[in-house]
């Protein structure tokens, strides 16, 4: 029996082995969807994008409908070291493996004198061994920009060093945390991480610093803690946590380089979004596939509306707690079936009259959350949609919802031209410069990289 085959896009990607760029297509090859390339030099290779064709495809198609590449971007990536208090064998960054000298903040002086209202996302290997982190907190703030800092929590687990990024002014903490399995931290960090970590979610929680959970989930090897942090985050001490990222492992700095020297089976561990999407909806029932597909629609259709950049690879959904542990999924508080109608109308509306088409999409998200469950929300509702405009400052989030979020990093695997040019993030390095896609800076600096593992 033949396997039906259809194609659904031509793009640009990267050659697996040599990491040139080269002709690719998104093709469907019966319940599966593939992006596949073609290297002169070194053949066919591809990358698994979904098991769920029909939920993939709806969303590739309405995300390219209604997302331009003009956007402005709000978001940067500001690198600002390559050094590290860890040695994670599926480190990004390769931290600590060449001689590579702190970040100069002069272009980040720039950014900040142009412009207002954007999030700097101050990260890299580890941004707490900079010992001018506070000061340039402070200078985020004062330029009216959202101060965001990325970390694996060590240096945090210090009460008084975390209440001074707090007083600087810091907005929110991104904090590695990949569940309470500590094997599973041995493969992905080195080492036992959960007692530091929880140490640093209590001081969070006590300075009220806003925190977003970076879980990173591994095939086979930790995917029974995406409901477990899920669970945990939904506790009623936890507010502070307004997000829960689940990022698969990706083939970039460390993990590649580990897998190429045949320390694992770390490729066989690589995830996308809609695999870790299905690992939360078979351990949380009440969680529907369809129910995720359609409000990505809205929040693709938000975020057109609000001229926002974002990749396809990030995708989210919303709950709300009952502040006893439990929660409510925007499907019981919202009628998507309908606002994916009024989605699917806005793709059509907005070619022709940008306004009209936002006018309909925005009433018509009103009327579908108005009902009585939701009455004594509808400020909190109004405050989220304009936290896309206004900049995602999980400060601002309101505590009764906590943000899900299902994504990946572009590495030379699943590298889509068309899909990299709408990053939502923008990146400032030592080695890369300036650039507008930290998608596009992912897989050039794994060409470096691999480049001085050759010599």
């Amino acid at each position: 029996m033949q396997t039906a085959t259809s194609f659904l896009r031509q793009t640009r990607g990267r050659c697996h082995t040599c990491l040139e760029e080269v002709p690719a297509s998104v093709i469907r090859r019966g319940g599966e969807v593939h992006l596949e390339k073609q290297c002169p030099d070194h053949g066919r290779s591809a990358q698994l994008l979904s098991r769920s064709p029909e939920r993939w495809i709806d969303l590739d198609r309405y995300y390219f409908e209604v997302n331009e590449p003009s956007y402005p971007q709000r978001d940067y990536i500001v690198r600002m070291t390559e050094r590290c208090n860890l040695d994670c064998p599926i480190c990004l960054a390769s931290a600590n493996t060449e001689d590579t000298p702190d970040l100069d903040l002069s272009g980040l002086e720039t950014l900040l004198s142009e412009r207002r209202g954007i999030k700097i996302d101050l990260m890299a290997a580890e941004p707490t061994l900079r010992e001018d982190l506070e000061d340039w907190i402070r200078k985020v703030k004062a330029s009216g920009n959202i101060a965001a800092l990325h970390s694996n929590g060590l240096k945090l687990a210090k009460f008084e060093y975390a209440k001074k990024l707090k007083e600087a002014g810091l907005d929110e903490v991104f904090l590695q945390f990949d569940g309470f399995d500590e094997e599973a931290h041995k493969v992905l960090r080195g080492r036992p991480l959960v007692k530091a970590r929880m140490k640093t979610l209590e001081n969070l929680r006590e300075l009220g610093i806003a925190t977003s959970l970076i879980v990173v989930i591994a095939r086979g090897l930790n995917e029974a803690e995406v409901s477990k942090t899920f669970r945990f985050a939904l506790q009623p001490e936890n507010t502070h946590i307004r997000e829960v990222f689940f990022l698969g492992l990706r083939m970039l700095g460390s993990a590649r380089a580990n897998d190429e020297r045949g320390e694992g089976s770390l490729r066989d561990m690589a995830m996308m979004p809609d695999e870790l999407l299905d690992r939360l909806c078979e351990q949380e029932p009440s969680i529907l596939p369809d129910d995720v597909r359609r409000f990505n629609k809205l929040y693709f259709a938000l975020l057109s509306v609000f001229r926002v950049k974002k990749c396809l690879y990030v995708q989210h959904y919303l709950v709300t707690r009952d502040g006893e542990g439990g929660y409510a999924p925007a499907a019981s508080w919202m009628n998507l079936e309908a606002i994916e109608v009024a989605a699917d109308r806005y793709a059509v509306d907005h070619k022709r009259s940008p306004r009209l088409a936002r006018a309909r999409l925005l009433s018509a998200v009103a009327r579908n959350c108005l009902n009585r469950s939701t009455f004594g929300m509808l400020m909190d509702l109004f405050r989220m949609q304009h936290l896309l405009h206004d900049g995602m400052n999980l400060a601002r989030v309101p505590p009764r919802f906590l943000l899900l979020g299902f994504i990946t990093a572009c590495d030379p695997h699943n590298f889509d031209a068309q899909v990299a040019v709408n990053c939502g993030k923008g990146e400032l390095s030592v080695d890369g410069g300036f650039t507008e896609s930290s998608a596009i800076a992912n897989v050039q600096r794994e060409a470096r990289f691999e480049r001085s593992r050759e010599e």
